[in-house]
């Protein structure tokens, strides 16, 4: 990922119908990561009710979990597509790039439109997985008499929430918007180049790459991990960067684990000579033993 960029030019429609993706998956309304999100929290807002004391005391702890995972989620996919498809090129290779054909674009398309429609319509999934809840807590997802436009966990007074509404408040405050600008400043707008921040040779190099924005993510989780960096200094010619993060349960648990599997299948092996007679003789010892023993 840390070599590519730019790609929004060559690549506009895979650019588009990813960036509808990673909306979705930053929880953002009104598509579908939006609305599991908030029924999510919805659960914890709604659960001091609950007759064991014990979980009222970890609910708090979870719902900031949860809040947490949802923040990181939308600043890793955010970034993801900014480094990805905007910018330059990191690679000359990159300007000879091309989009998704017909149809990579129509296996894709599908899946946008699902994001979409399920972000503007939730209740009808709701509607559908109901019957599940009942027969298995014997209590509804929602309720119904809400309509299909308000998703509404107990009712309309304690929580509600309206894709359809949020999207058109959005569509009424954006054209509001434009209309104001193109009203009040029109003819007073001056085209210039973008401000430089003091670099007028800018190139790839200064972009920001997947490598610089995970390193803020791998130093908060330092003690997870184990991270090997190879960092250039200042007076370099030719500086280079190099890093390699492990994950410490890897060689804590898993590892050793590994090796007995390896070392019990070893043992193992020592029975398996591909000798049709010693396969013989082990069934003959298994029967006499089940005799005598059973």
């Amino acid at each position: 990922m840390g070599r590519m960029g730019g790609l929004i030019k060559q690549m506009p429609w895979l650019a588009a119908l990813m960036l509808v993706g990673v909306l979705a998956i930053s929880g953002l309304p009104p598509l579908n990561g939006f609305v599991s999100e908030w029924l999510l929290l919805q659960a914890f807002l709604l659960s001091p009710g609950l007759p064991n004391s014990y979980i009222d005391m970890l609910v708090p702890v979870a719902a900031a979990v949860i809040a947490l995972a949802a923040a990181l989620a939308a600043y890793v996919m955010v970034k993801f597509f900014g480094v990805i498809f905007l910018g330059q090129p990191r690679e000359a290779k990159l300007e000879h790039a091309h989009d998704a054909g017909l149809w990579e674009r129509a296996g894709m398309v599908w899946l946008a439109l699902a994001c979409v429609v399920l972000g503007l319509a939730p209740v009808f999934v709701v509607q559908q997985i109901d019957p599940v809840s009942q027969m298995l807590l014997g209590s509804h997802l929602g309720n119904a008499a809400a309509g299909w436009m308000m998703l509404t966990p107990m009712d309309t007074e304690r929580a509600s929430y309206s894709p359809v509404y949020f999207l058109l408040a959005v569509l009424a405050v954006m054209l509001v918007t434009a209309w104001l600008v193109h009203h009040y400043y029109h003819g007073r707008l001056r085209r210039g180049p973008a401000w430089d921040c003091g670099f007028p040779a800018q190139n790839a190099r200064m972009q920001d790459t997947a490598e610089g924005f995970g390193q803020p993510i791998r130093r908060i989780f330092d003690p997870f991990f184990k991270i090997e960096s190879v960092l250039p200094t200042a007076f370099d010619a030719q500086p280079k960067y190099h890093a390699l993060s492990e994950d410490r349960l890897w060689y804590l648990l898993y590892l050793p684990m590994k090796r007995l599997v390896e070392k019990l299948s070893g043992w193992a092996s020592v029975l398996q000579h591909g000798h049709i007679h010693l396969y013989l003789t082990y069934t003959f010892v298994t029967l006499i033993v089940l005799l005598i023993f059973v």
